[in-house]
């Protein structure tokens, strides 16, 4: 038992980490609307789904949503082991089973629960 403690102690610890460096990266980029879009971001993907929220974001081809969008992807793509060349939503649509779906999705709320905390701490309201 101690061993799954440490393992999802790491796994946080990875998160939190690569949510940190995300923001950061992403600080300068329109703050105020990464800010508010990582607080909604958790509540866009348990009502509209994983899929609809990514498609919605890559759509919109604003630095924020890219932002956030490039973070997320890159998060999932290590953690679901999927080829680094290979578009998430993409992956989503075309390859991914039903398990492999929900198993991103709680991965995604997951790691966005850091992103969202970062993003609070980091970016300016203003």
């Amino acid at each position: 038992m101690t061993e799954k403690v440490s393992e999802q102690r790491s796994l946080e610890q990875e998160r939190a980490s690569h949510a940190y460096k995300a923001v950061t990266e992403a600080k300068g980029k329109k703050d105020k609307e990464l800010r508010s879009l990582a607080r909604s971001a958790p509540a866009s993907i348990q009502s509209n789904g994983l899929g609809q929220t990514l498609a919605f974001w890559k759509a919109k081809k604003e630095e924020h949503h890219r932002a956030l969008y490039h973070a997320l992807s890159g998060w999932l793509k290590k953690q679901l082991h999927i080829d680094e060349n290979h578009d998430l939503l993409e992956w989503i649509a075309t390859t991914a089973t039903s398990l492999q779906y929900r198993q991103a999705t709680a991965e995604a709320l997951a790691y966005l629960n850091w992103y969202k905390r970062f993003a609070e701490a980091e970016l300016k309201e203003e």
